[in-house]
């Protein structure tokens, strides 16, 4: 039951099946026969509920949680580029069509839709979600059951893990940012130069083109960032895991 209780709470939280558009029933019997596989992998410690109930509860608690963390931080590094594709349409002008995203029941704007899908077809197609039931299977080799505590370094690294997504979402939108940046310069100088012209107006449809432009050129070299988001995604559950230990 325990093993049971943390993978549902790793599973409701992790990049996969975080999407309100698969069933909860799925995701529980996903669980389950998760937990059923993982069950004889686990080494036999000496658990003991000494005081009945109320300790078996607090077991719970714990257990939750660190699904809970260990998700929540995958689903944190998974968005990198959905955060880097909302840096791009602040600047490109698509941030005034925010629209509400059904899948993951928050305001999304397009290209970080978009980018998050691709995300997400890249990392099956790199048996990134292999990866993750690696890690949460070794979860139980270096954190038995009933024995997380919540200290200081784990909160530490929780946050600079946030801050490390937050540099590579920047990392990424950079180039494109910088492009957009240019054009806006261009288009001051066009404005100074002939101040007739309807500068504000043109400028929508010119950031659009140049901005698209430089995310089309970029996309063939995101393989190399898919890969070093997935490799940190692995290496960071596992530094989680013994933080809690």
């Amino acid at each position: 039951m325990l093993i049971f209780i943390r993978c549902s709470a790793f599973l409701i939280t992790s990049p996969i099946f975080i999407i309100r558009g698969i069933p909860p029933l799925v995701k529980a019997g996903f669980a389950f026969t998760l937990a059923l596989i993982i069950f004889p992998l686990v080494p036999e410690n000496e658990l003991i509920v000494v005081g009945g109930f109320w300790d078996y509860g607090l077991m719970v608690l714990s257990e939750t949680a660190v699904g809970l963390a260990m998700g929540l931080m995958c689903t944190i590094i998974f968005n990198i580029m959905r955060m880097a594709g909302q840096m791009i349409d602040f600047q490109i002008g698509f941030a005034m069509s925010q629209v509400m995203d059904p899948a993951s029941g928050s305001v999304n704007t397009l290209l970080g839709r978009f980018l998050y899908f691709v995300t997400l077809a890249t990392f099956f197609s790199m048996d990134g979600h292999h990866g993750l039931i690696w890690g949460l299977v070794n979860s139980y080799q270096i954190l038995p059951l009933g024995t997380a505590e919540i200290s200081g370094s784990a909160t530490e690294f929780f946050v600079r893990v946030l801050a490390d997504s937050l540099i590579m979402a920047l990392k990424v939108a950079m180039p494109v940012v910088a492009a957009l940046l240019m054009t806006d310069m261009a288009l001051g100088v066009m404005g100074r130069a002939a101040p007739q012209m309807n500068v504000f107006m043109l400028g929508f449809p010119f950031k659009i083109m140049f901005g698209l432009v430089s995310l089309a050129i970029l996309l063939p070299l995101l393989g190399v960032v898919f890969t070093t988001i997935f490799d940190q995604m692995q290496r960071d559950l596992l530094i989680l895991i013994r933080e809690l230990s």
